[in-house]
């Protein structure tokens, strides 16, 4: 089907008005990422309780009306330099990570023209942040060449590599290319959970169950390091409204892999999992540190793993930055940058340029210090008188030799 060369902007209310129901039929033809539907839109705005008077949807539709491209982008103001600029970026967070841009056009054109759409806005923007793509796939490549391509000035910013493991077949033919030590343990903790009667790990995929797994999530959350740190789901009361509006909205579509590993009936691990056609997204998870020496965690990952490769699961996605426990199950990684558009304009230009002195300027502060060699003594041929040595004191000066 022919798809619309021009690219329109529509605020966050009338655009969910006119097509939220058709934002849900392009994810779904698209099969595209949990973080592009309009479930994940909706669900950080609930979480986050964002203003929605900031939000402007670019979008796209086919000649038939049908839509091709959706991106959800927040406009809001930011200080710098002691000026108010307008920022544009995707609405996202750090689990995003394919910029907010759901599209069935070629990527190339998709970008290049949503780019031209918003350079049109005069005024509207100073900077675009497209935030965690991952290097080398065709969408960053697409970014790179837009910014080329239109004369903006871009700032190019590493961001973490994310670990996932590809399957082979089973979990068993999965731990045949790993050391014999990790394979011996990870065939321990699935013995554990296979025949120790206090062992029990329960799944929750429906959407009934989504409030009985948050209940044991919260006690585990509560009790882990990031209890402590004030970072756990308990804590942070928008965390927990967003990942109860996600998780029930996906359950509806049969997309939700939750689970809960208990010990002799208390609750010490959770995860919360995502589907994507035959790739699984790892979301979060955590455990008890009163049962570390039992290893819940681990137990838990190997139950689900053996889970999802038995119905025909082919990659599982850790998410998040390259911890030493997802390298120790994988070390191949997906690296990601976040890319910085500066509108072509000259106050834009001027604050990149501003930006990258200063960035040179850190690059040369970090620079470790050259030593400086140790002087090496001349030696003095025989019968030759020494040279002169000159002290100095706060007086005067002494010459001997």
């Amino acid at each position: 089907m022919a798809m619309s060369a021009e690219v329109g902007f529509l605020p966050w209310a009338t655009f969910m008005h006119r097509h939220e129901a058709g934002w849900l039929r392009l994810w779904t033809a698209m099969d595209a990422a949990p973080d592009l539907s309009p479930i994940w839109a909706l669900s950080l705005l609930h979480g986050h309780q964002i203003d929605t008077a900031e939000l402007q949807v670019a979008f796209a539709t086919t000649d038939g009306g049908e839509l091709s491209l959706v991106w959800p982008l927040r406009f809001a103001t930011h200080r710098r330099m002691g000026m108010t600029w307008q920022k544009v970026g995707a609405l996202s967070n750090i689990f995003c990570l394919h910029g907010g841009l759901l599209t069935a056009m070629d990527t190339g054109v998709a970008v290049r023209q949503t780019l031209q759409a918003l350079q049109k806005r005069q005024g509207a923007w100073s900077w675009l942040d497209v935030d965690l793509l991952e290097v080398g796939t065709p969408l960053h490549t697409a970014w790179l060449r837009a910014a080329q391509h239109s004369d903006c000035r871009l700032e190019r910013i590493t961001k973490g590599r994310s670990p996932y493991i590809v399957s082979p077949g089973t979990l068993d033919d999965f731990l045949a290319t790993k050391t014999r030590n990790f394979r011996s343990n990870m065939r321990a903790r699935r013995r554990d959970v296979l025949n120790d009667p206090g062992i029990e790990v329960r799944y929750y995929t429906r959407p009934h169950e989504v409030a009985a797994y948050l209940e044991q999530a919260l006690t585990v959350e509560s009790k882990s390091w990031k209890g402590r740190t004030g970072s756990s789901l308990a804590a942070r009361e928008w965390e927990t409204r967003l990942y109860d509006t996600l998780l029930t909205r996906y359950a509806e579509l049969g997309r939700v892999l939750a689970a809960v590993l208990f010990i002799d009936g208390v609750p010490t691990a959770h995860s919360m999992d995502l589907l994507q056609g035959d790739r699984v997204y790892g979301l979060k998870t955590s455990f008890d540190p009163a049962y570390t020496v039992r290893r819940p965690g681990v137990m838990l990952l190997v139950a689900r793993l053996e889970r999802y490769f038995a119905q025909g699961v082919r990659e599982f996605d850790f998410i998040g930055l390259d911890e030493d426990y997802k390298l120790q199950w994988s070390r191949q990684c997906r690296p990601h940058e976040s890319l910085r558009l500066y509108a072509p304009t000259l106050a834009a230009r001027a604050l990149f340029l501003s930006t990258e002195l200063r960035r040179q300027w850190r690059d040369y502060r970090s620079r470790p210090t050259a030593p400086v060699p140790a002087p090496v003594p001349v030696p003095v041929p025989a019968g030759q008188p020494a040279l002169a040595k000159t002290s100095l004191d706060g007086d005067q000066m002494s010459v001997s030799l």
